[in-house]
């Protein structure tokens, strides 16, 4: 069963625990997940399938390691928003202050997710809802958070119905009973649920917040009910999206990518339990660090795998040497993604490449320049040394294989970057090859023109028999 993840905390937040780590408890003894755990940051969403995951319905039986979605995702995607508050906690912003944050175009100052997604989907994608609330909960705020966040508690146990879970359920039951209405058309992958719930919360979220104190608020996270909600003919309220009042754009762009478009997350699903953390795609990815780009309020795009998958951009194919390829930016309006297939690439191993510069929603990236991604679609994330997407980072630093270095990407990552790195090779410290043999592909003369942003290289495949 796929191991699943929660919202990461905030990178203050992640700083002040990091130094808290390296100070008082990693010399006696104790692993970075250890300390989380004993700090109140167990991972919530360990072992509980629909929780920040891709599971929109009924958890699949079995293992299942880089996920495809099961429907790509075009065209309207009509998202429903219940703001909710309680009685020891009530809501503050305005229902306008929603509408303009997730709905509107081309008029929020630092841009909406209707921007974000028709941008990073190229216009394939057209974010619209409606707002509804504040409704008052049965419940009180502290009922709901029962000082474990609203999820489980450090030995990963539930307590439902003193849970988000039950939060989302009386939510529905409190729209419904004012009248929200719930068409079909809130049903965008055809399974019968709804696909975009989002429920505001009053109080702060809990990833943002020191411990001991984000027990008593709401962490972030995408989840399914326990008893799913019946709200119209046909049309189920199962799954659900919840951020607290202060939610800025990435939590919202982040969340919304496990719920409608399917996607896991990308960075290291279980800290150290395994022996092995890291920080997985980083800043380079919404699905990672990438969310809190531009203090949240300017998430990256998704990485190209994820865009690939639902056809928001062009994938070429390429099996043979190639001469003087160019490669636009992703962010213009002819840039694509390459994708690479070696003799030495077993099952489902490939080369994914991209162009990134800092333009638009990518405007807060580390780095310029070529994004080379070695992509195995039999592994999942858990692993640095093997995992299912991993970055090549051309300076060979491998920063992102160290969380505790405060780097979740930087100059150095892409090619030629900082380091002026104009070749791949086969073989090195840092080469297109999964362990095992060589992939019999290199990449060389690489060269990134400062004034049209193109990247130009060659591709050499070997020919073997």
């Amino acid at each position: 069963m796929n191991q699943l993840r929660q919202v990461p905390p905030s990178p203050e937040v992640t700083a002040y625990l990091v130094n808290e780590y390296q100070r008082n408890w990693k010399s006696a003894g104790f692993t970075y997940s250890q300390f989380l755990i004993a700090r109140g940051y167990q991972n919530p969403a360990h072992n509980h399938p629909g929780m920040d995951d891709h599971v929109t319905g009924m958890p699949p039986a079995g293992a299942e390691l880089i996920h495809t979605p099961r429907k790509p995702v075009t065209g309207e995607l009509h998202v429903k928003v219940l703001l909710v508050d309680f009685s020891d906690m009530p809501g503050v912003l305005s229902k306008e202050h929603y509408e303009d944050l997730l709905f509107s175009r081309n008029t929020h100052t630092t841009g909406s997710m209707a921007d974000y997604y028709d941008e990073v989907s190229r216009g394939l994608v057209q974010i619209q809802g409606e707002v509804h609330g504040w409704l008052r909960m049965p419940q009180t705020y502290s009922y709901y958070t029962n000082g474990n966040s609203g999820l489980t508690d450090k030995l990963n146990r539930e307590y439902y119905p003193r849970d988000a879970r039950k939060l989302a359920e009386d939510a529905v039951d409190a729209a419904l009973a004012h009248g929200v209405s719930f068409p079909s058309q809130l049903d965008a992958l055809d399974n019968g649920t709804i696909t975009a719930l989002f429920i505001v919360h009053a109080g702060r979220g809990a990833e943002k917040i020191l411990p001991p104190l984000s027990g008593n608020h709401i962490w972030s996270h995408k989840w399914q009910m326990v008893k799913p909600k019946e709200v119209a003919p046909g049309l189920t309220a199962a799954t659900y999206l919840m951020v607290p009042q202060e939610a800025l754009l990435g939590v919202c762009a982040h969340e919304l990518g496990h719920l409608a478009f399917q996607w896991d997350d990308f960075y290291d699903p279980n800290y150290d339990a395994d022996g092995d953390h890291w920080d997985g795609n980083g800043m380079w990815d919404v699905m990672a660090s990438g969310s809190y780009a531009g203090r949240e309020m300017r998430p990256v795009h998704p990485a190209g795998l994820h865009k690939l998958q639902h056809g928001w951009i062009e994938g070429e194919k390429i099996h043979q040497s190639r001469s003087g390829l160019t490669l636009l930016p992703v962010t213009s309006a002819d840039g694509k993604v390459v994708k690479i297939k070696g003799p030495g690439y077993t099952g489902k191993q490939y080369l994914l490449l991209e162009n990134r510069i800092r333009e638009k929603f990518d405007g807060e990236l580390p780095g310029e320049g070529l994004l080379v991604w070695r992509i195995d679609e039999d592994y999942d994330q858990t692993k640095s040394a093997a995992p299912g997407m991993y970055l090549i980072q051309a300076d060979g630093n491998e920063d992102l294989n160290d969380p505790n270095d405060r780097n979740s990407g930087d100059r150095g990552d892409p090619f030629p970057g900082s380091s002026s790195k104009t070749e791949l090779l086969d073989h090195g410290r840092i080469s297109t090859s999964f362990p095992g043999q060589p992939s019999g592909i290199s990449l060389k003369n690489i060269a990134f023109d400062p004034e049209t942003k193109e990247i130009r290289l060659d591709i050499i495949i070997e020919e073997r028999t």
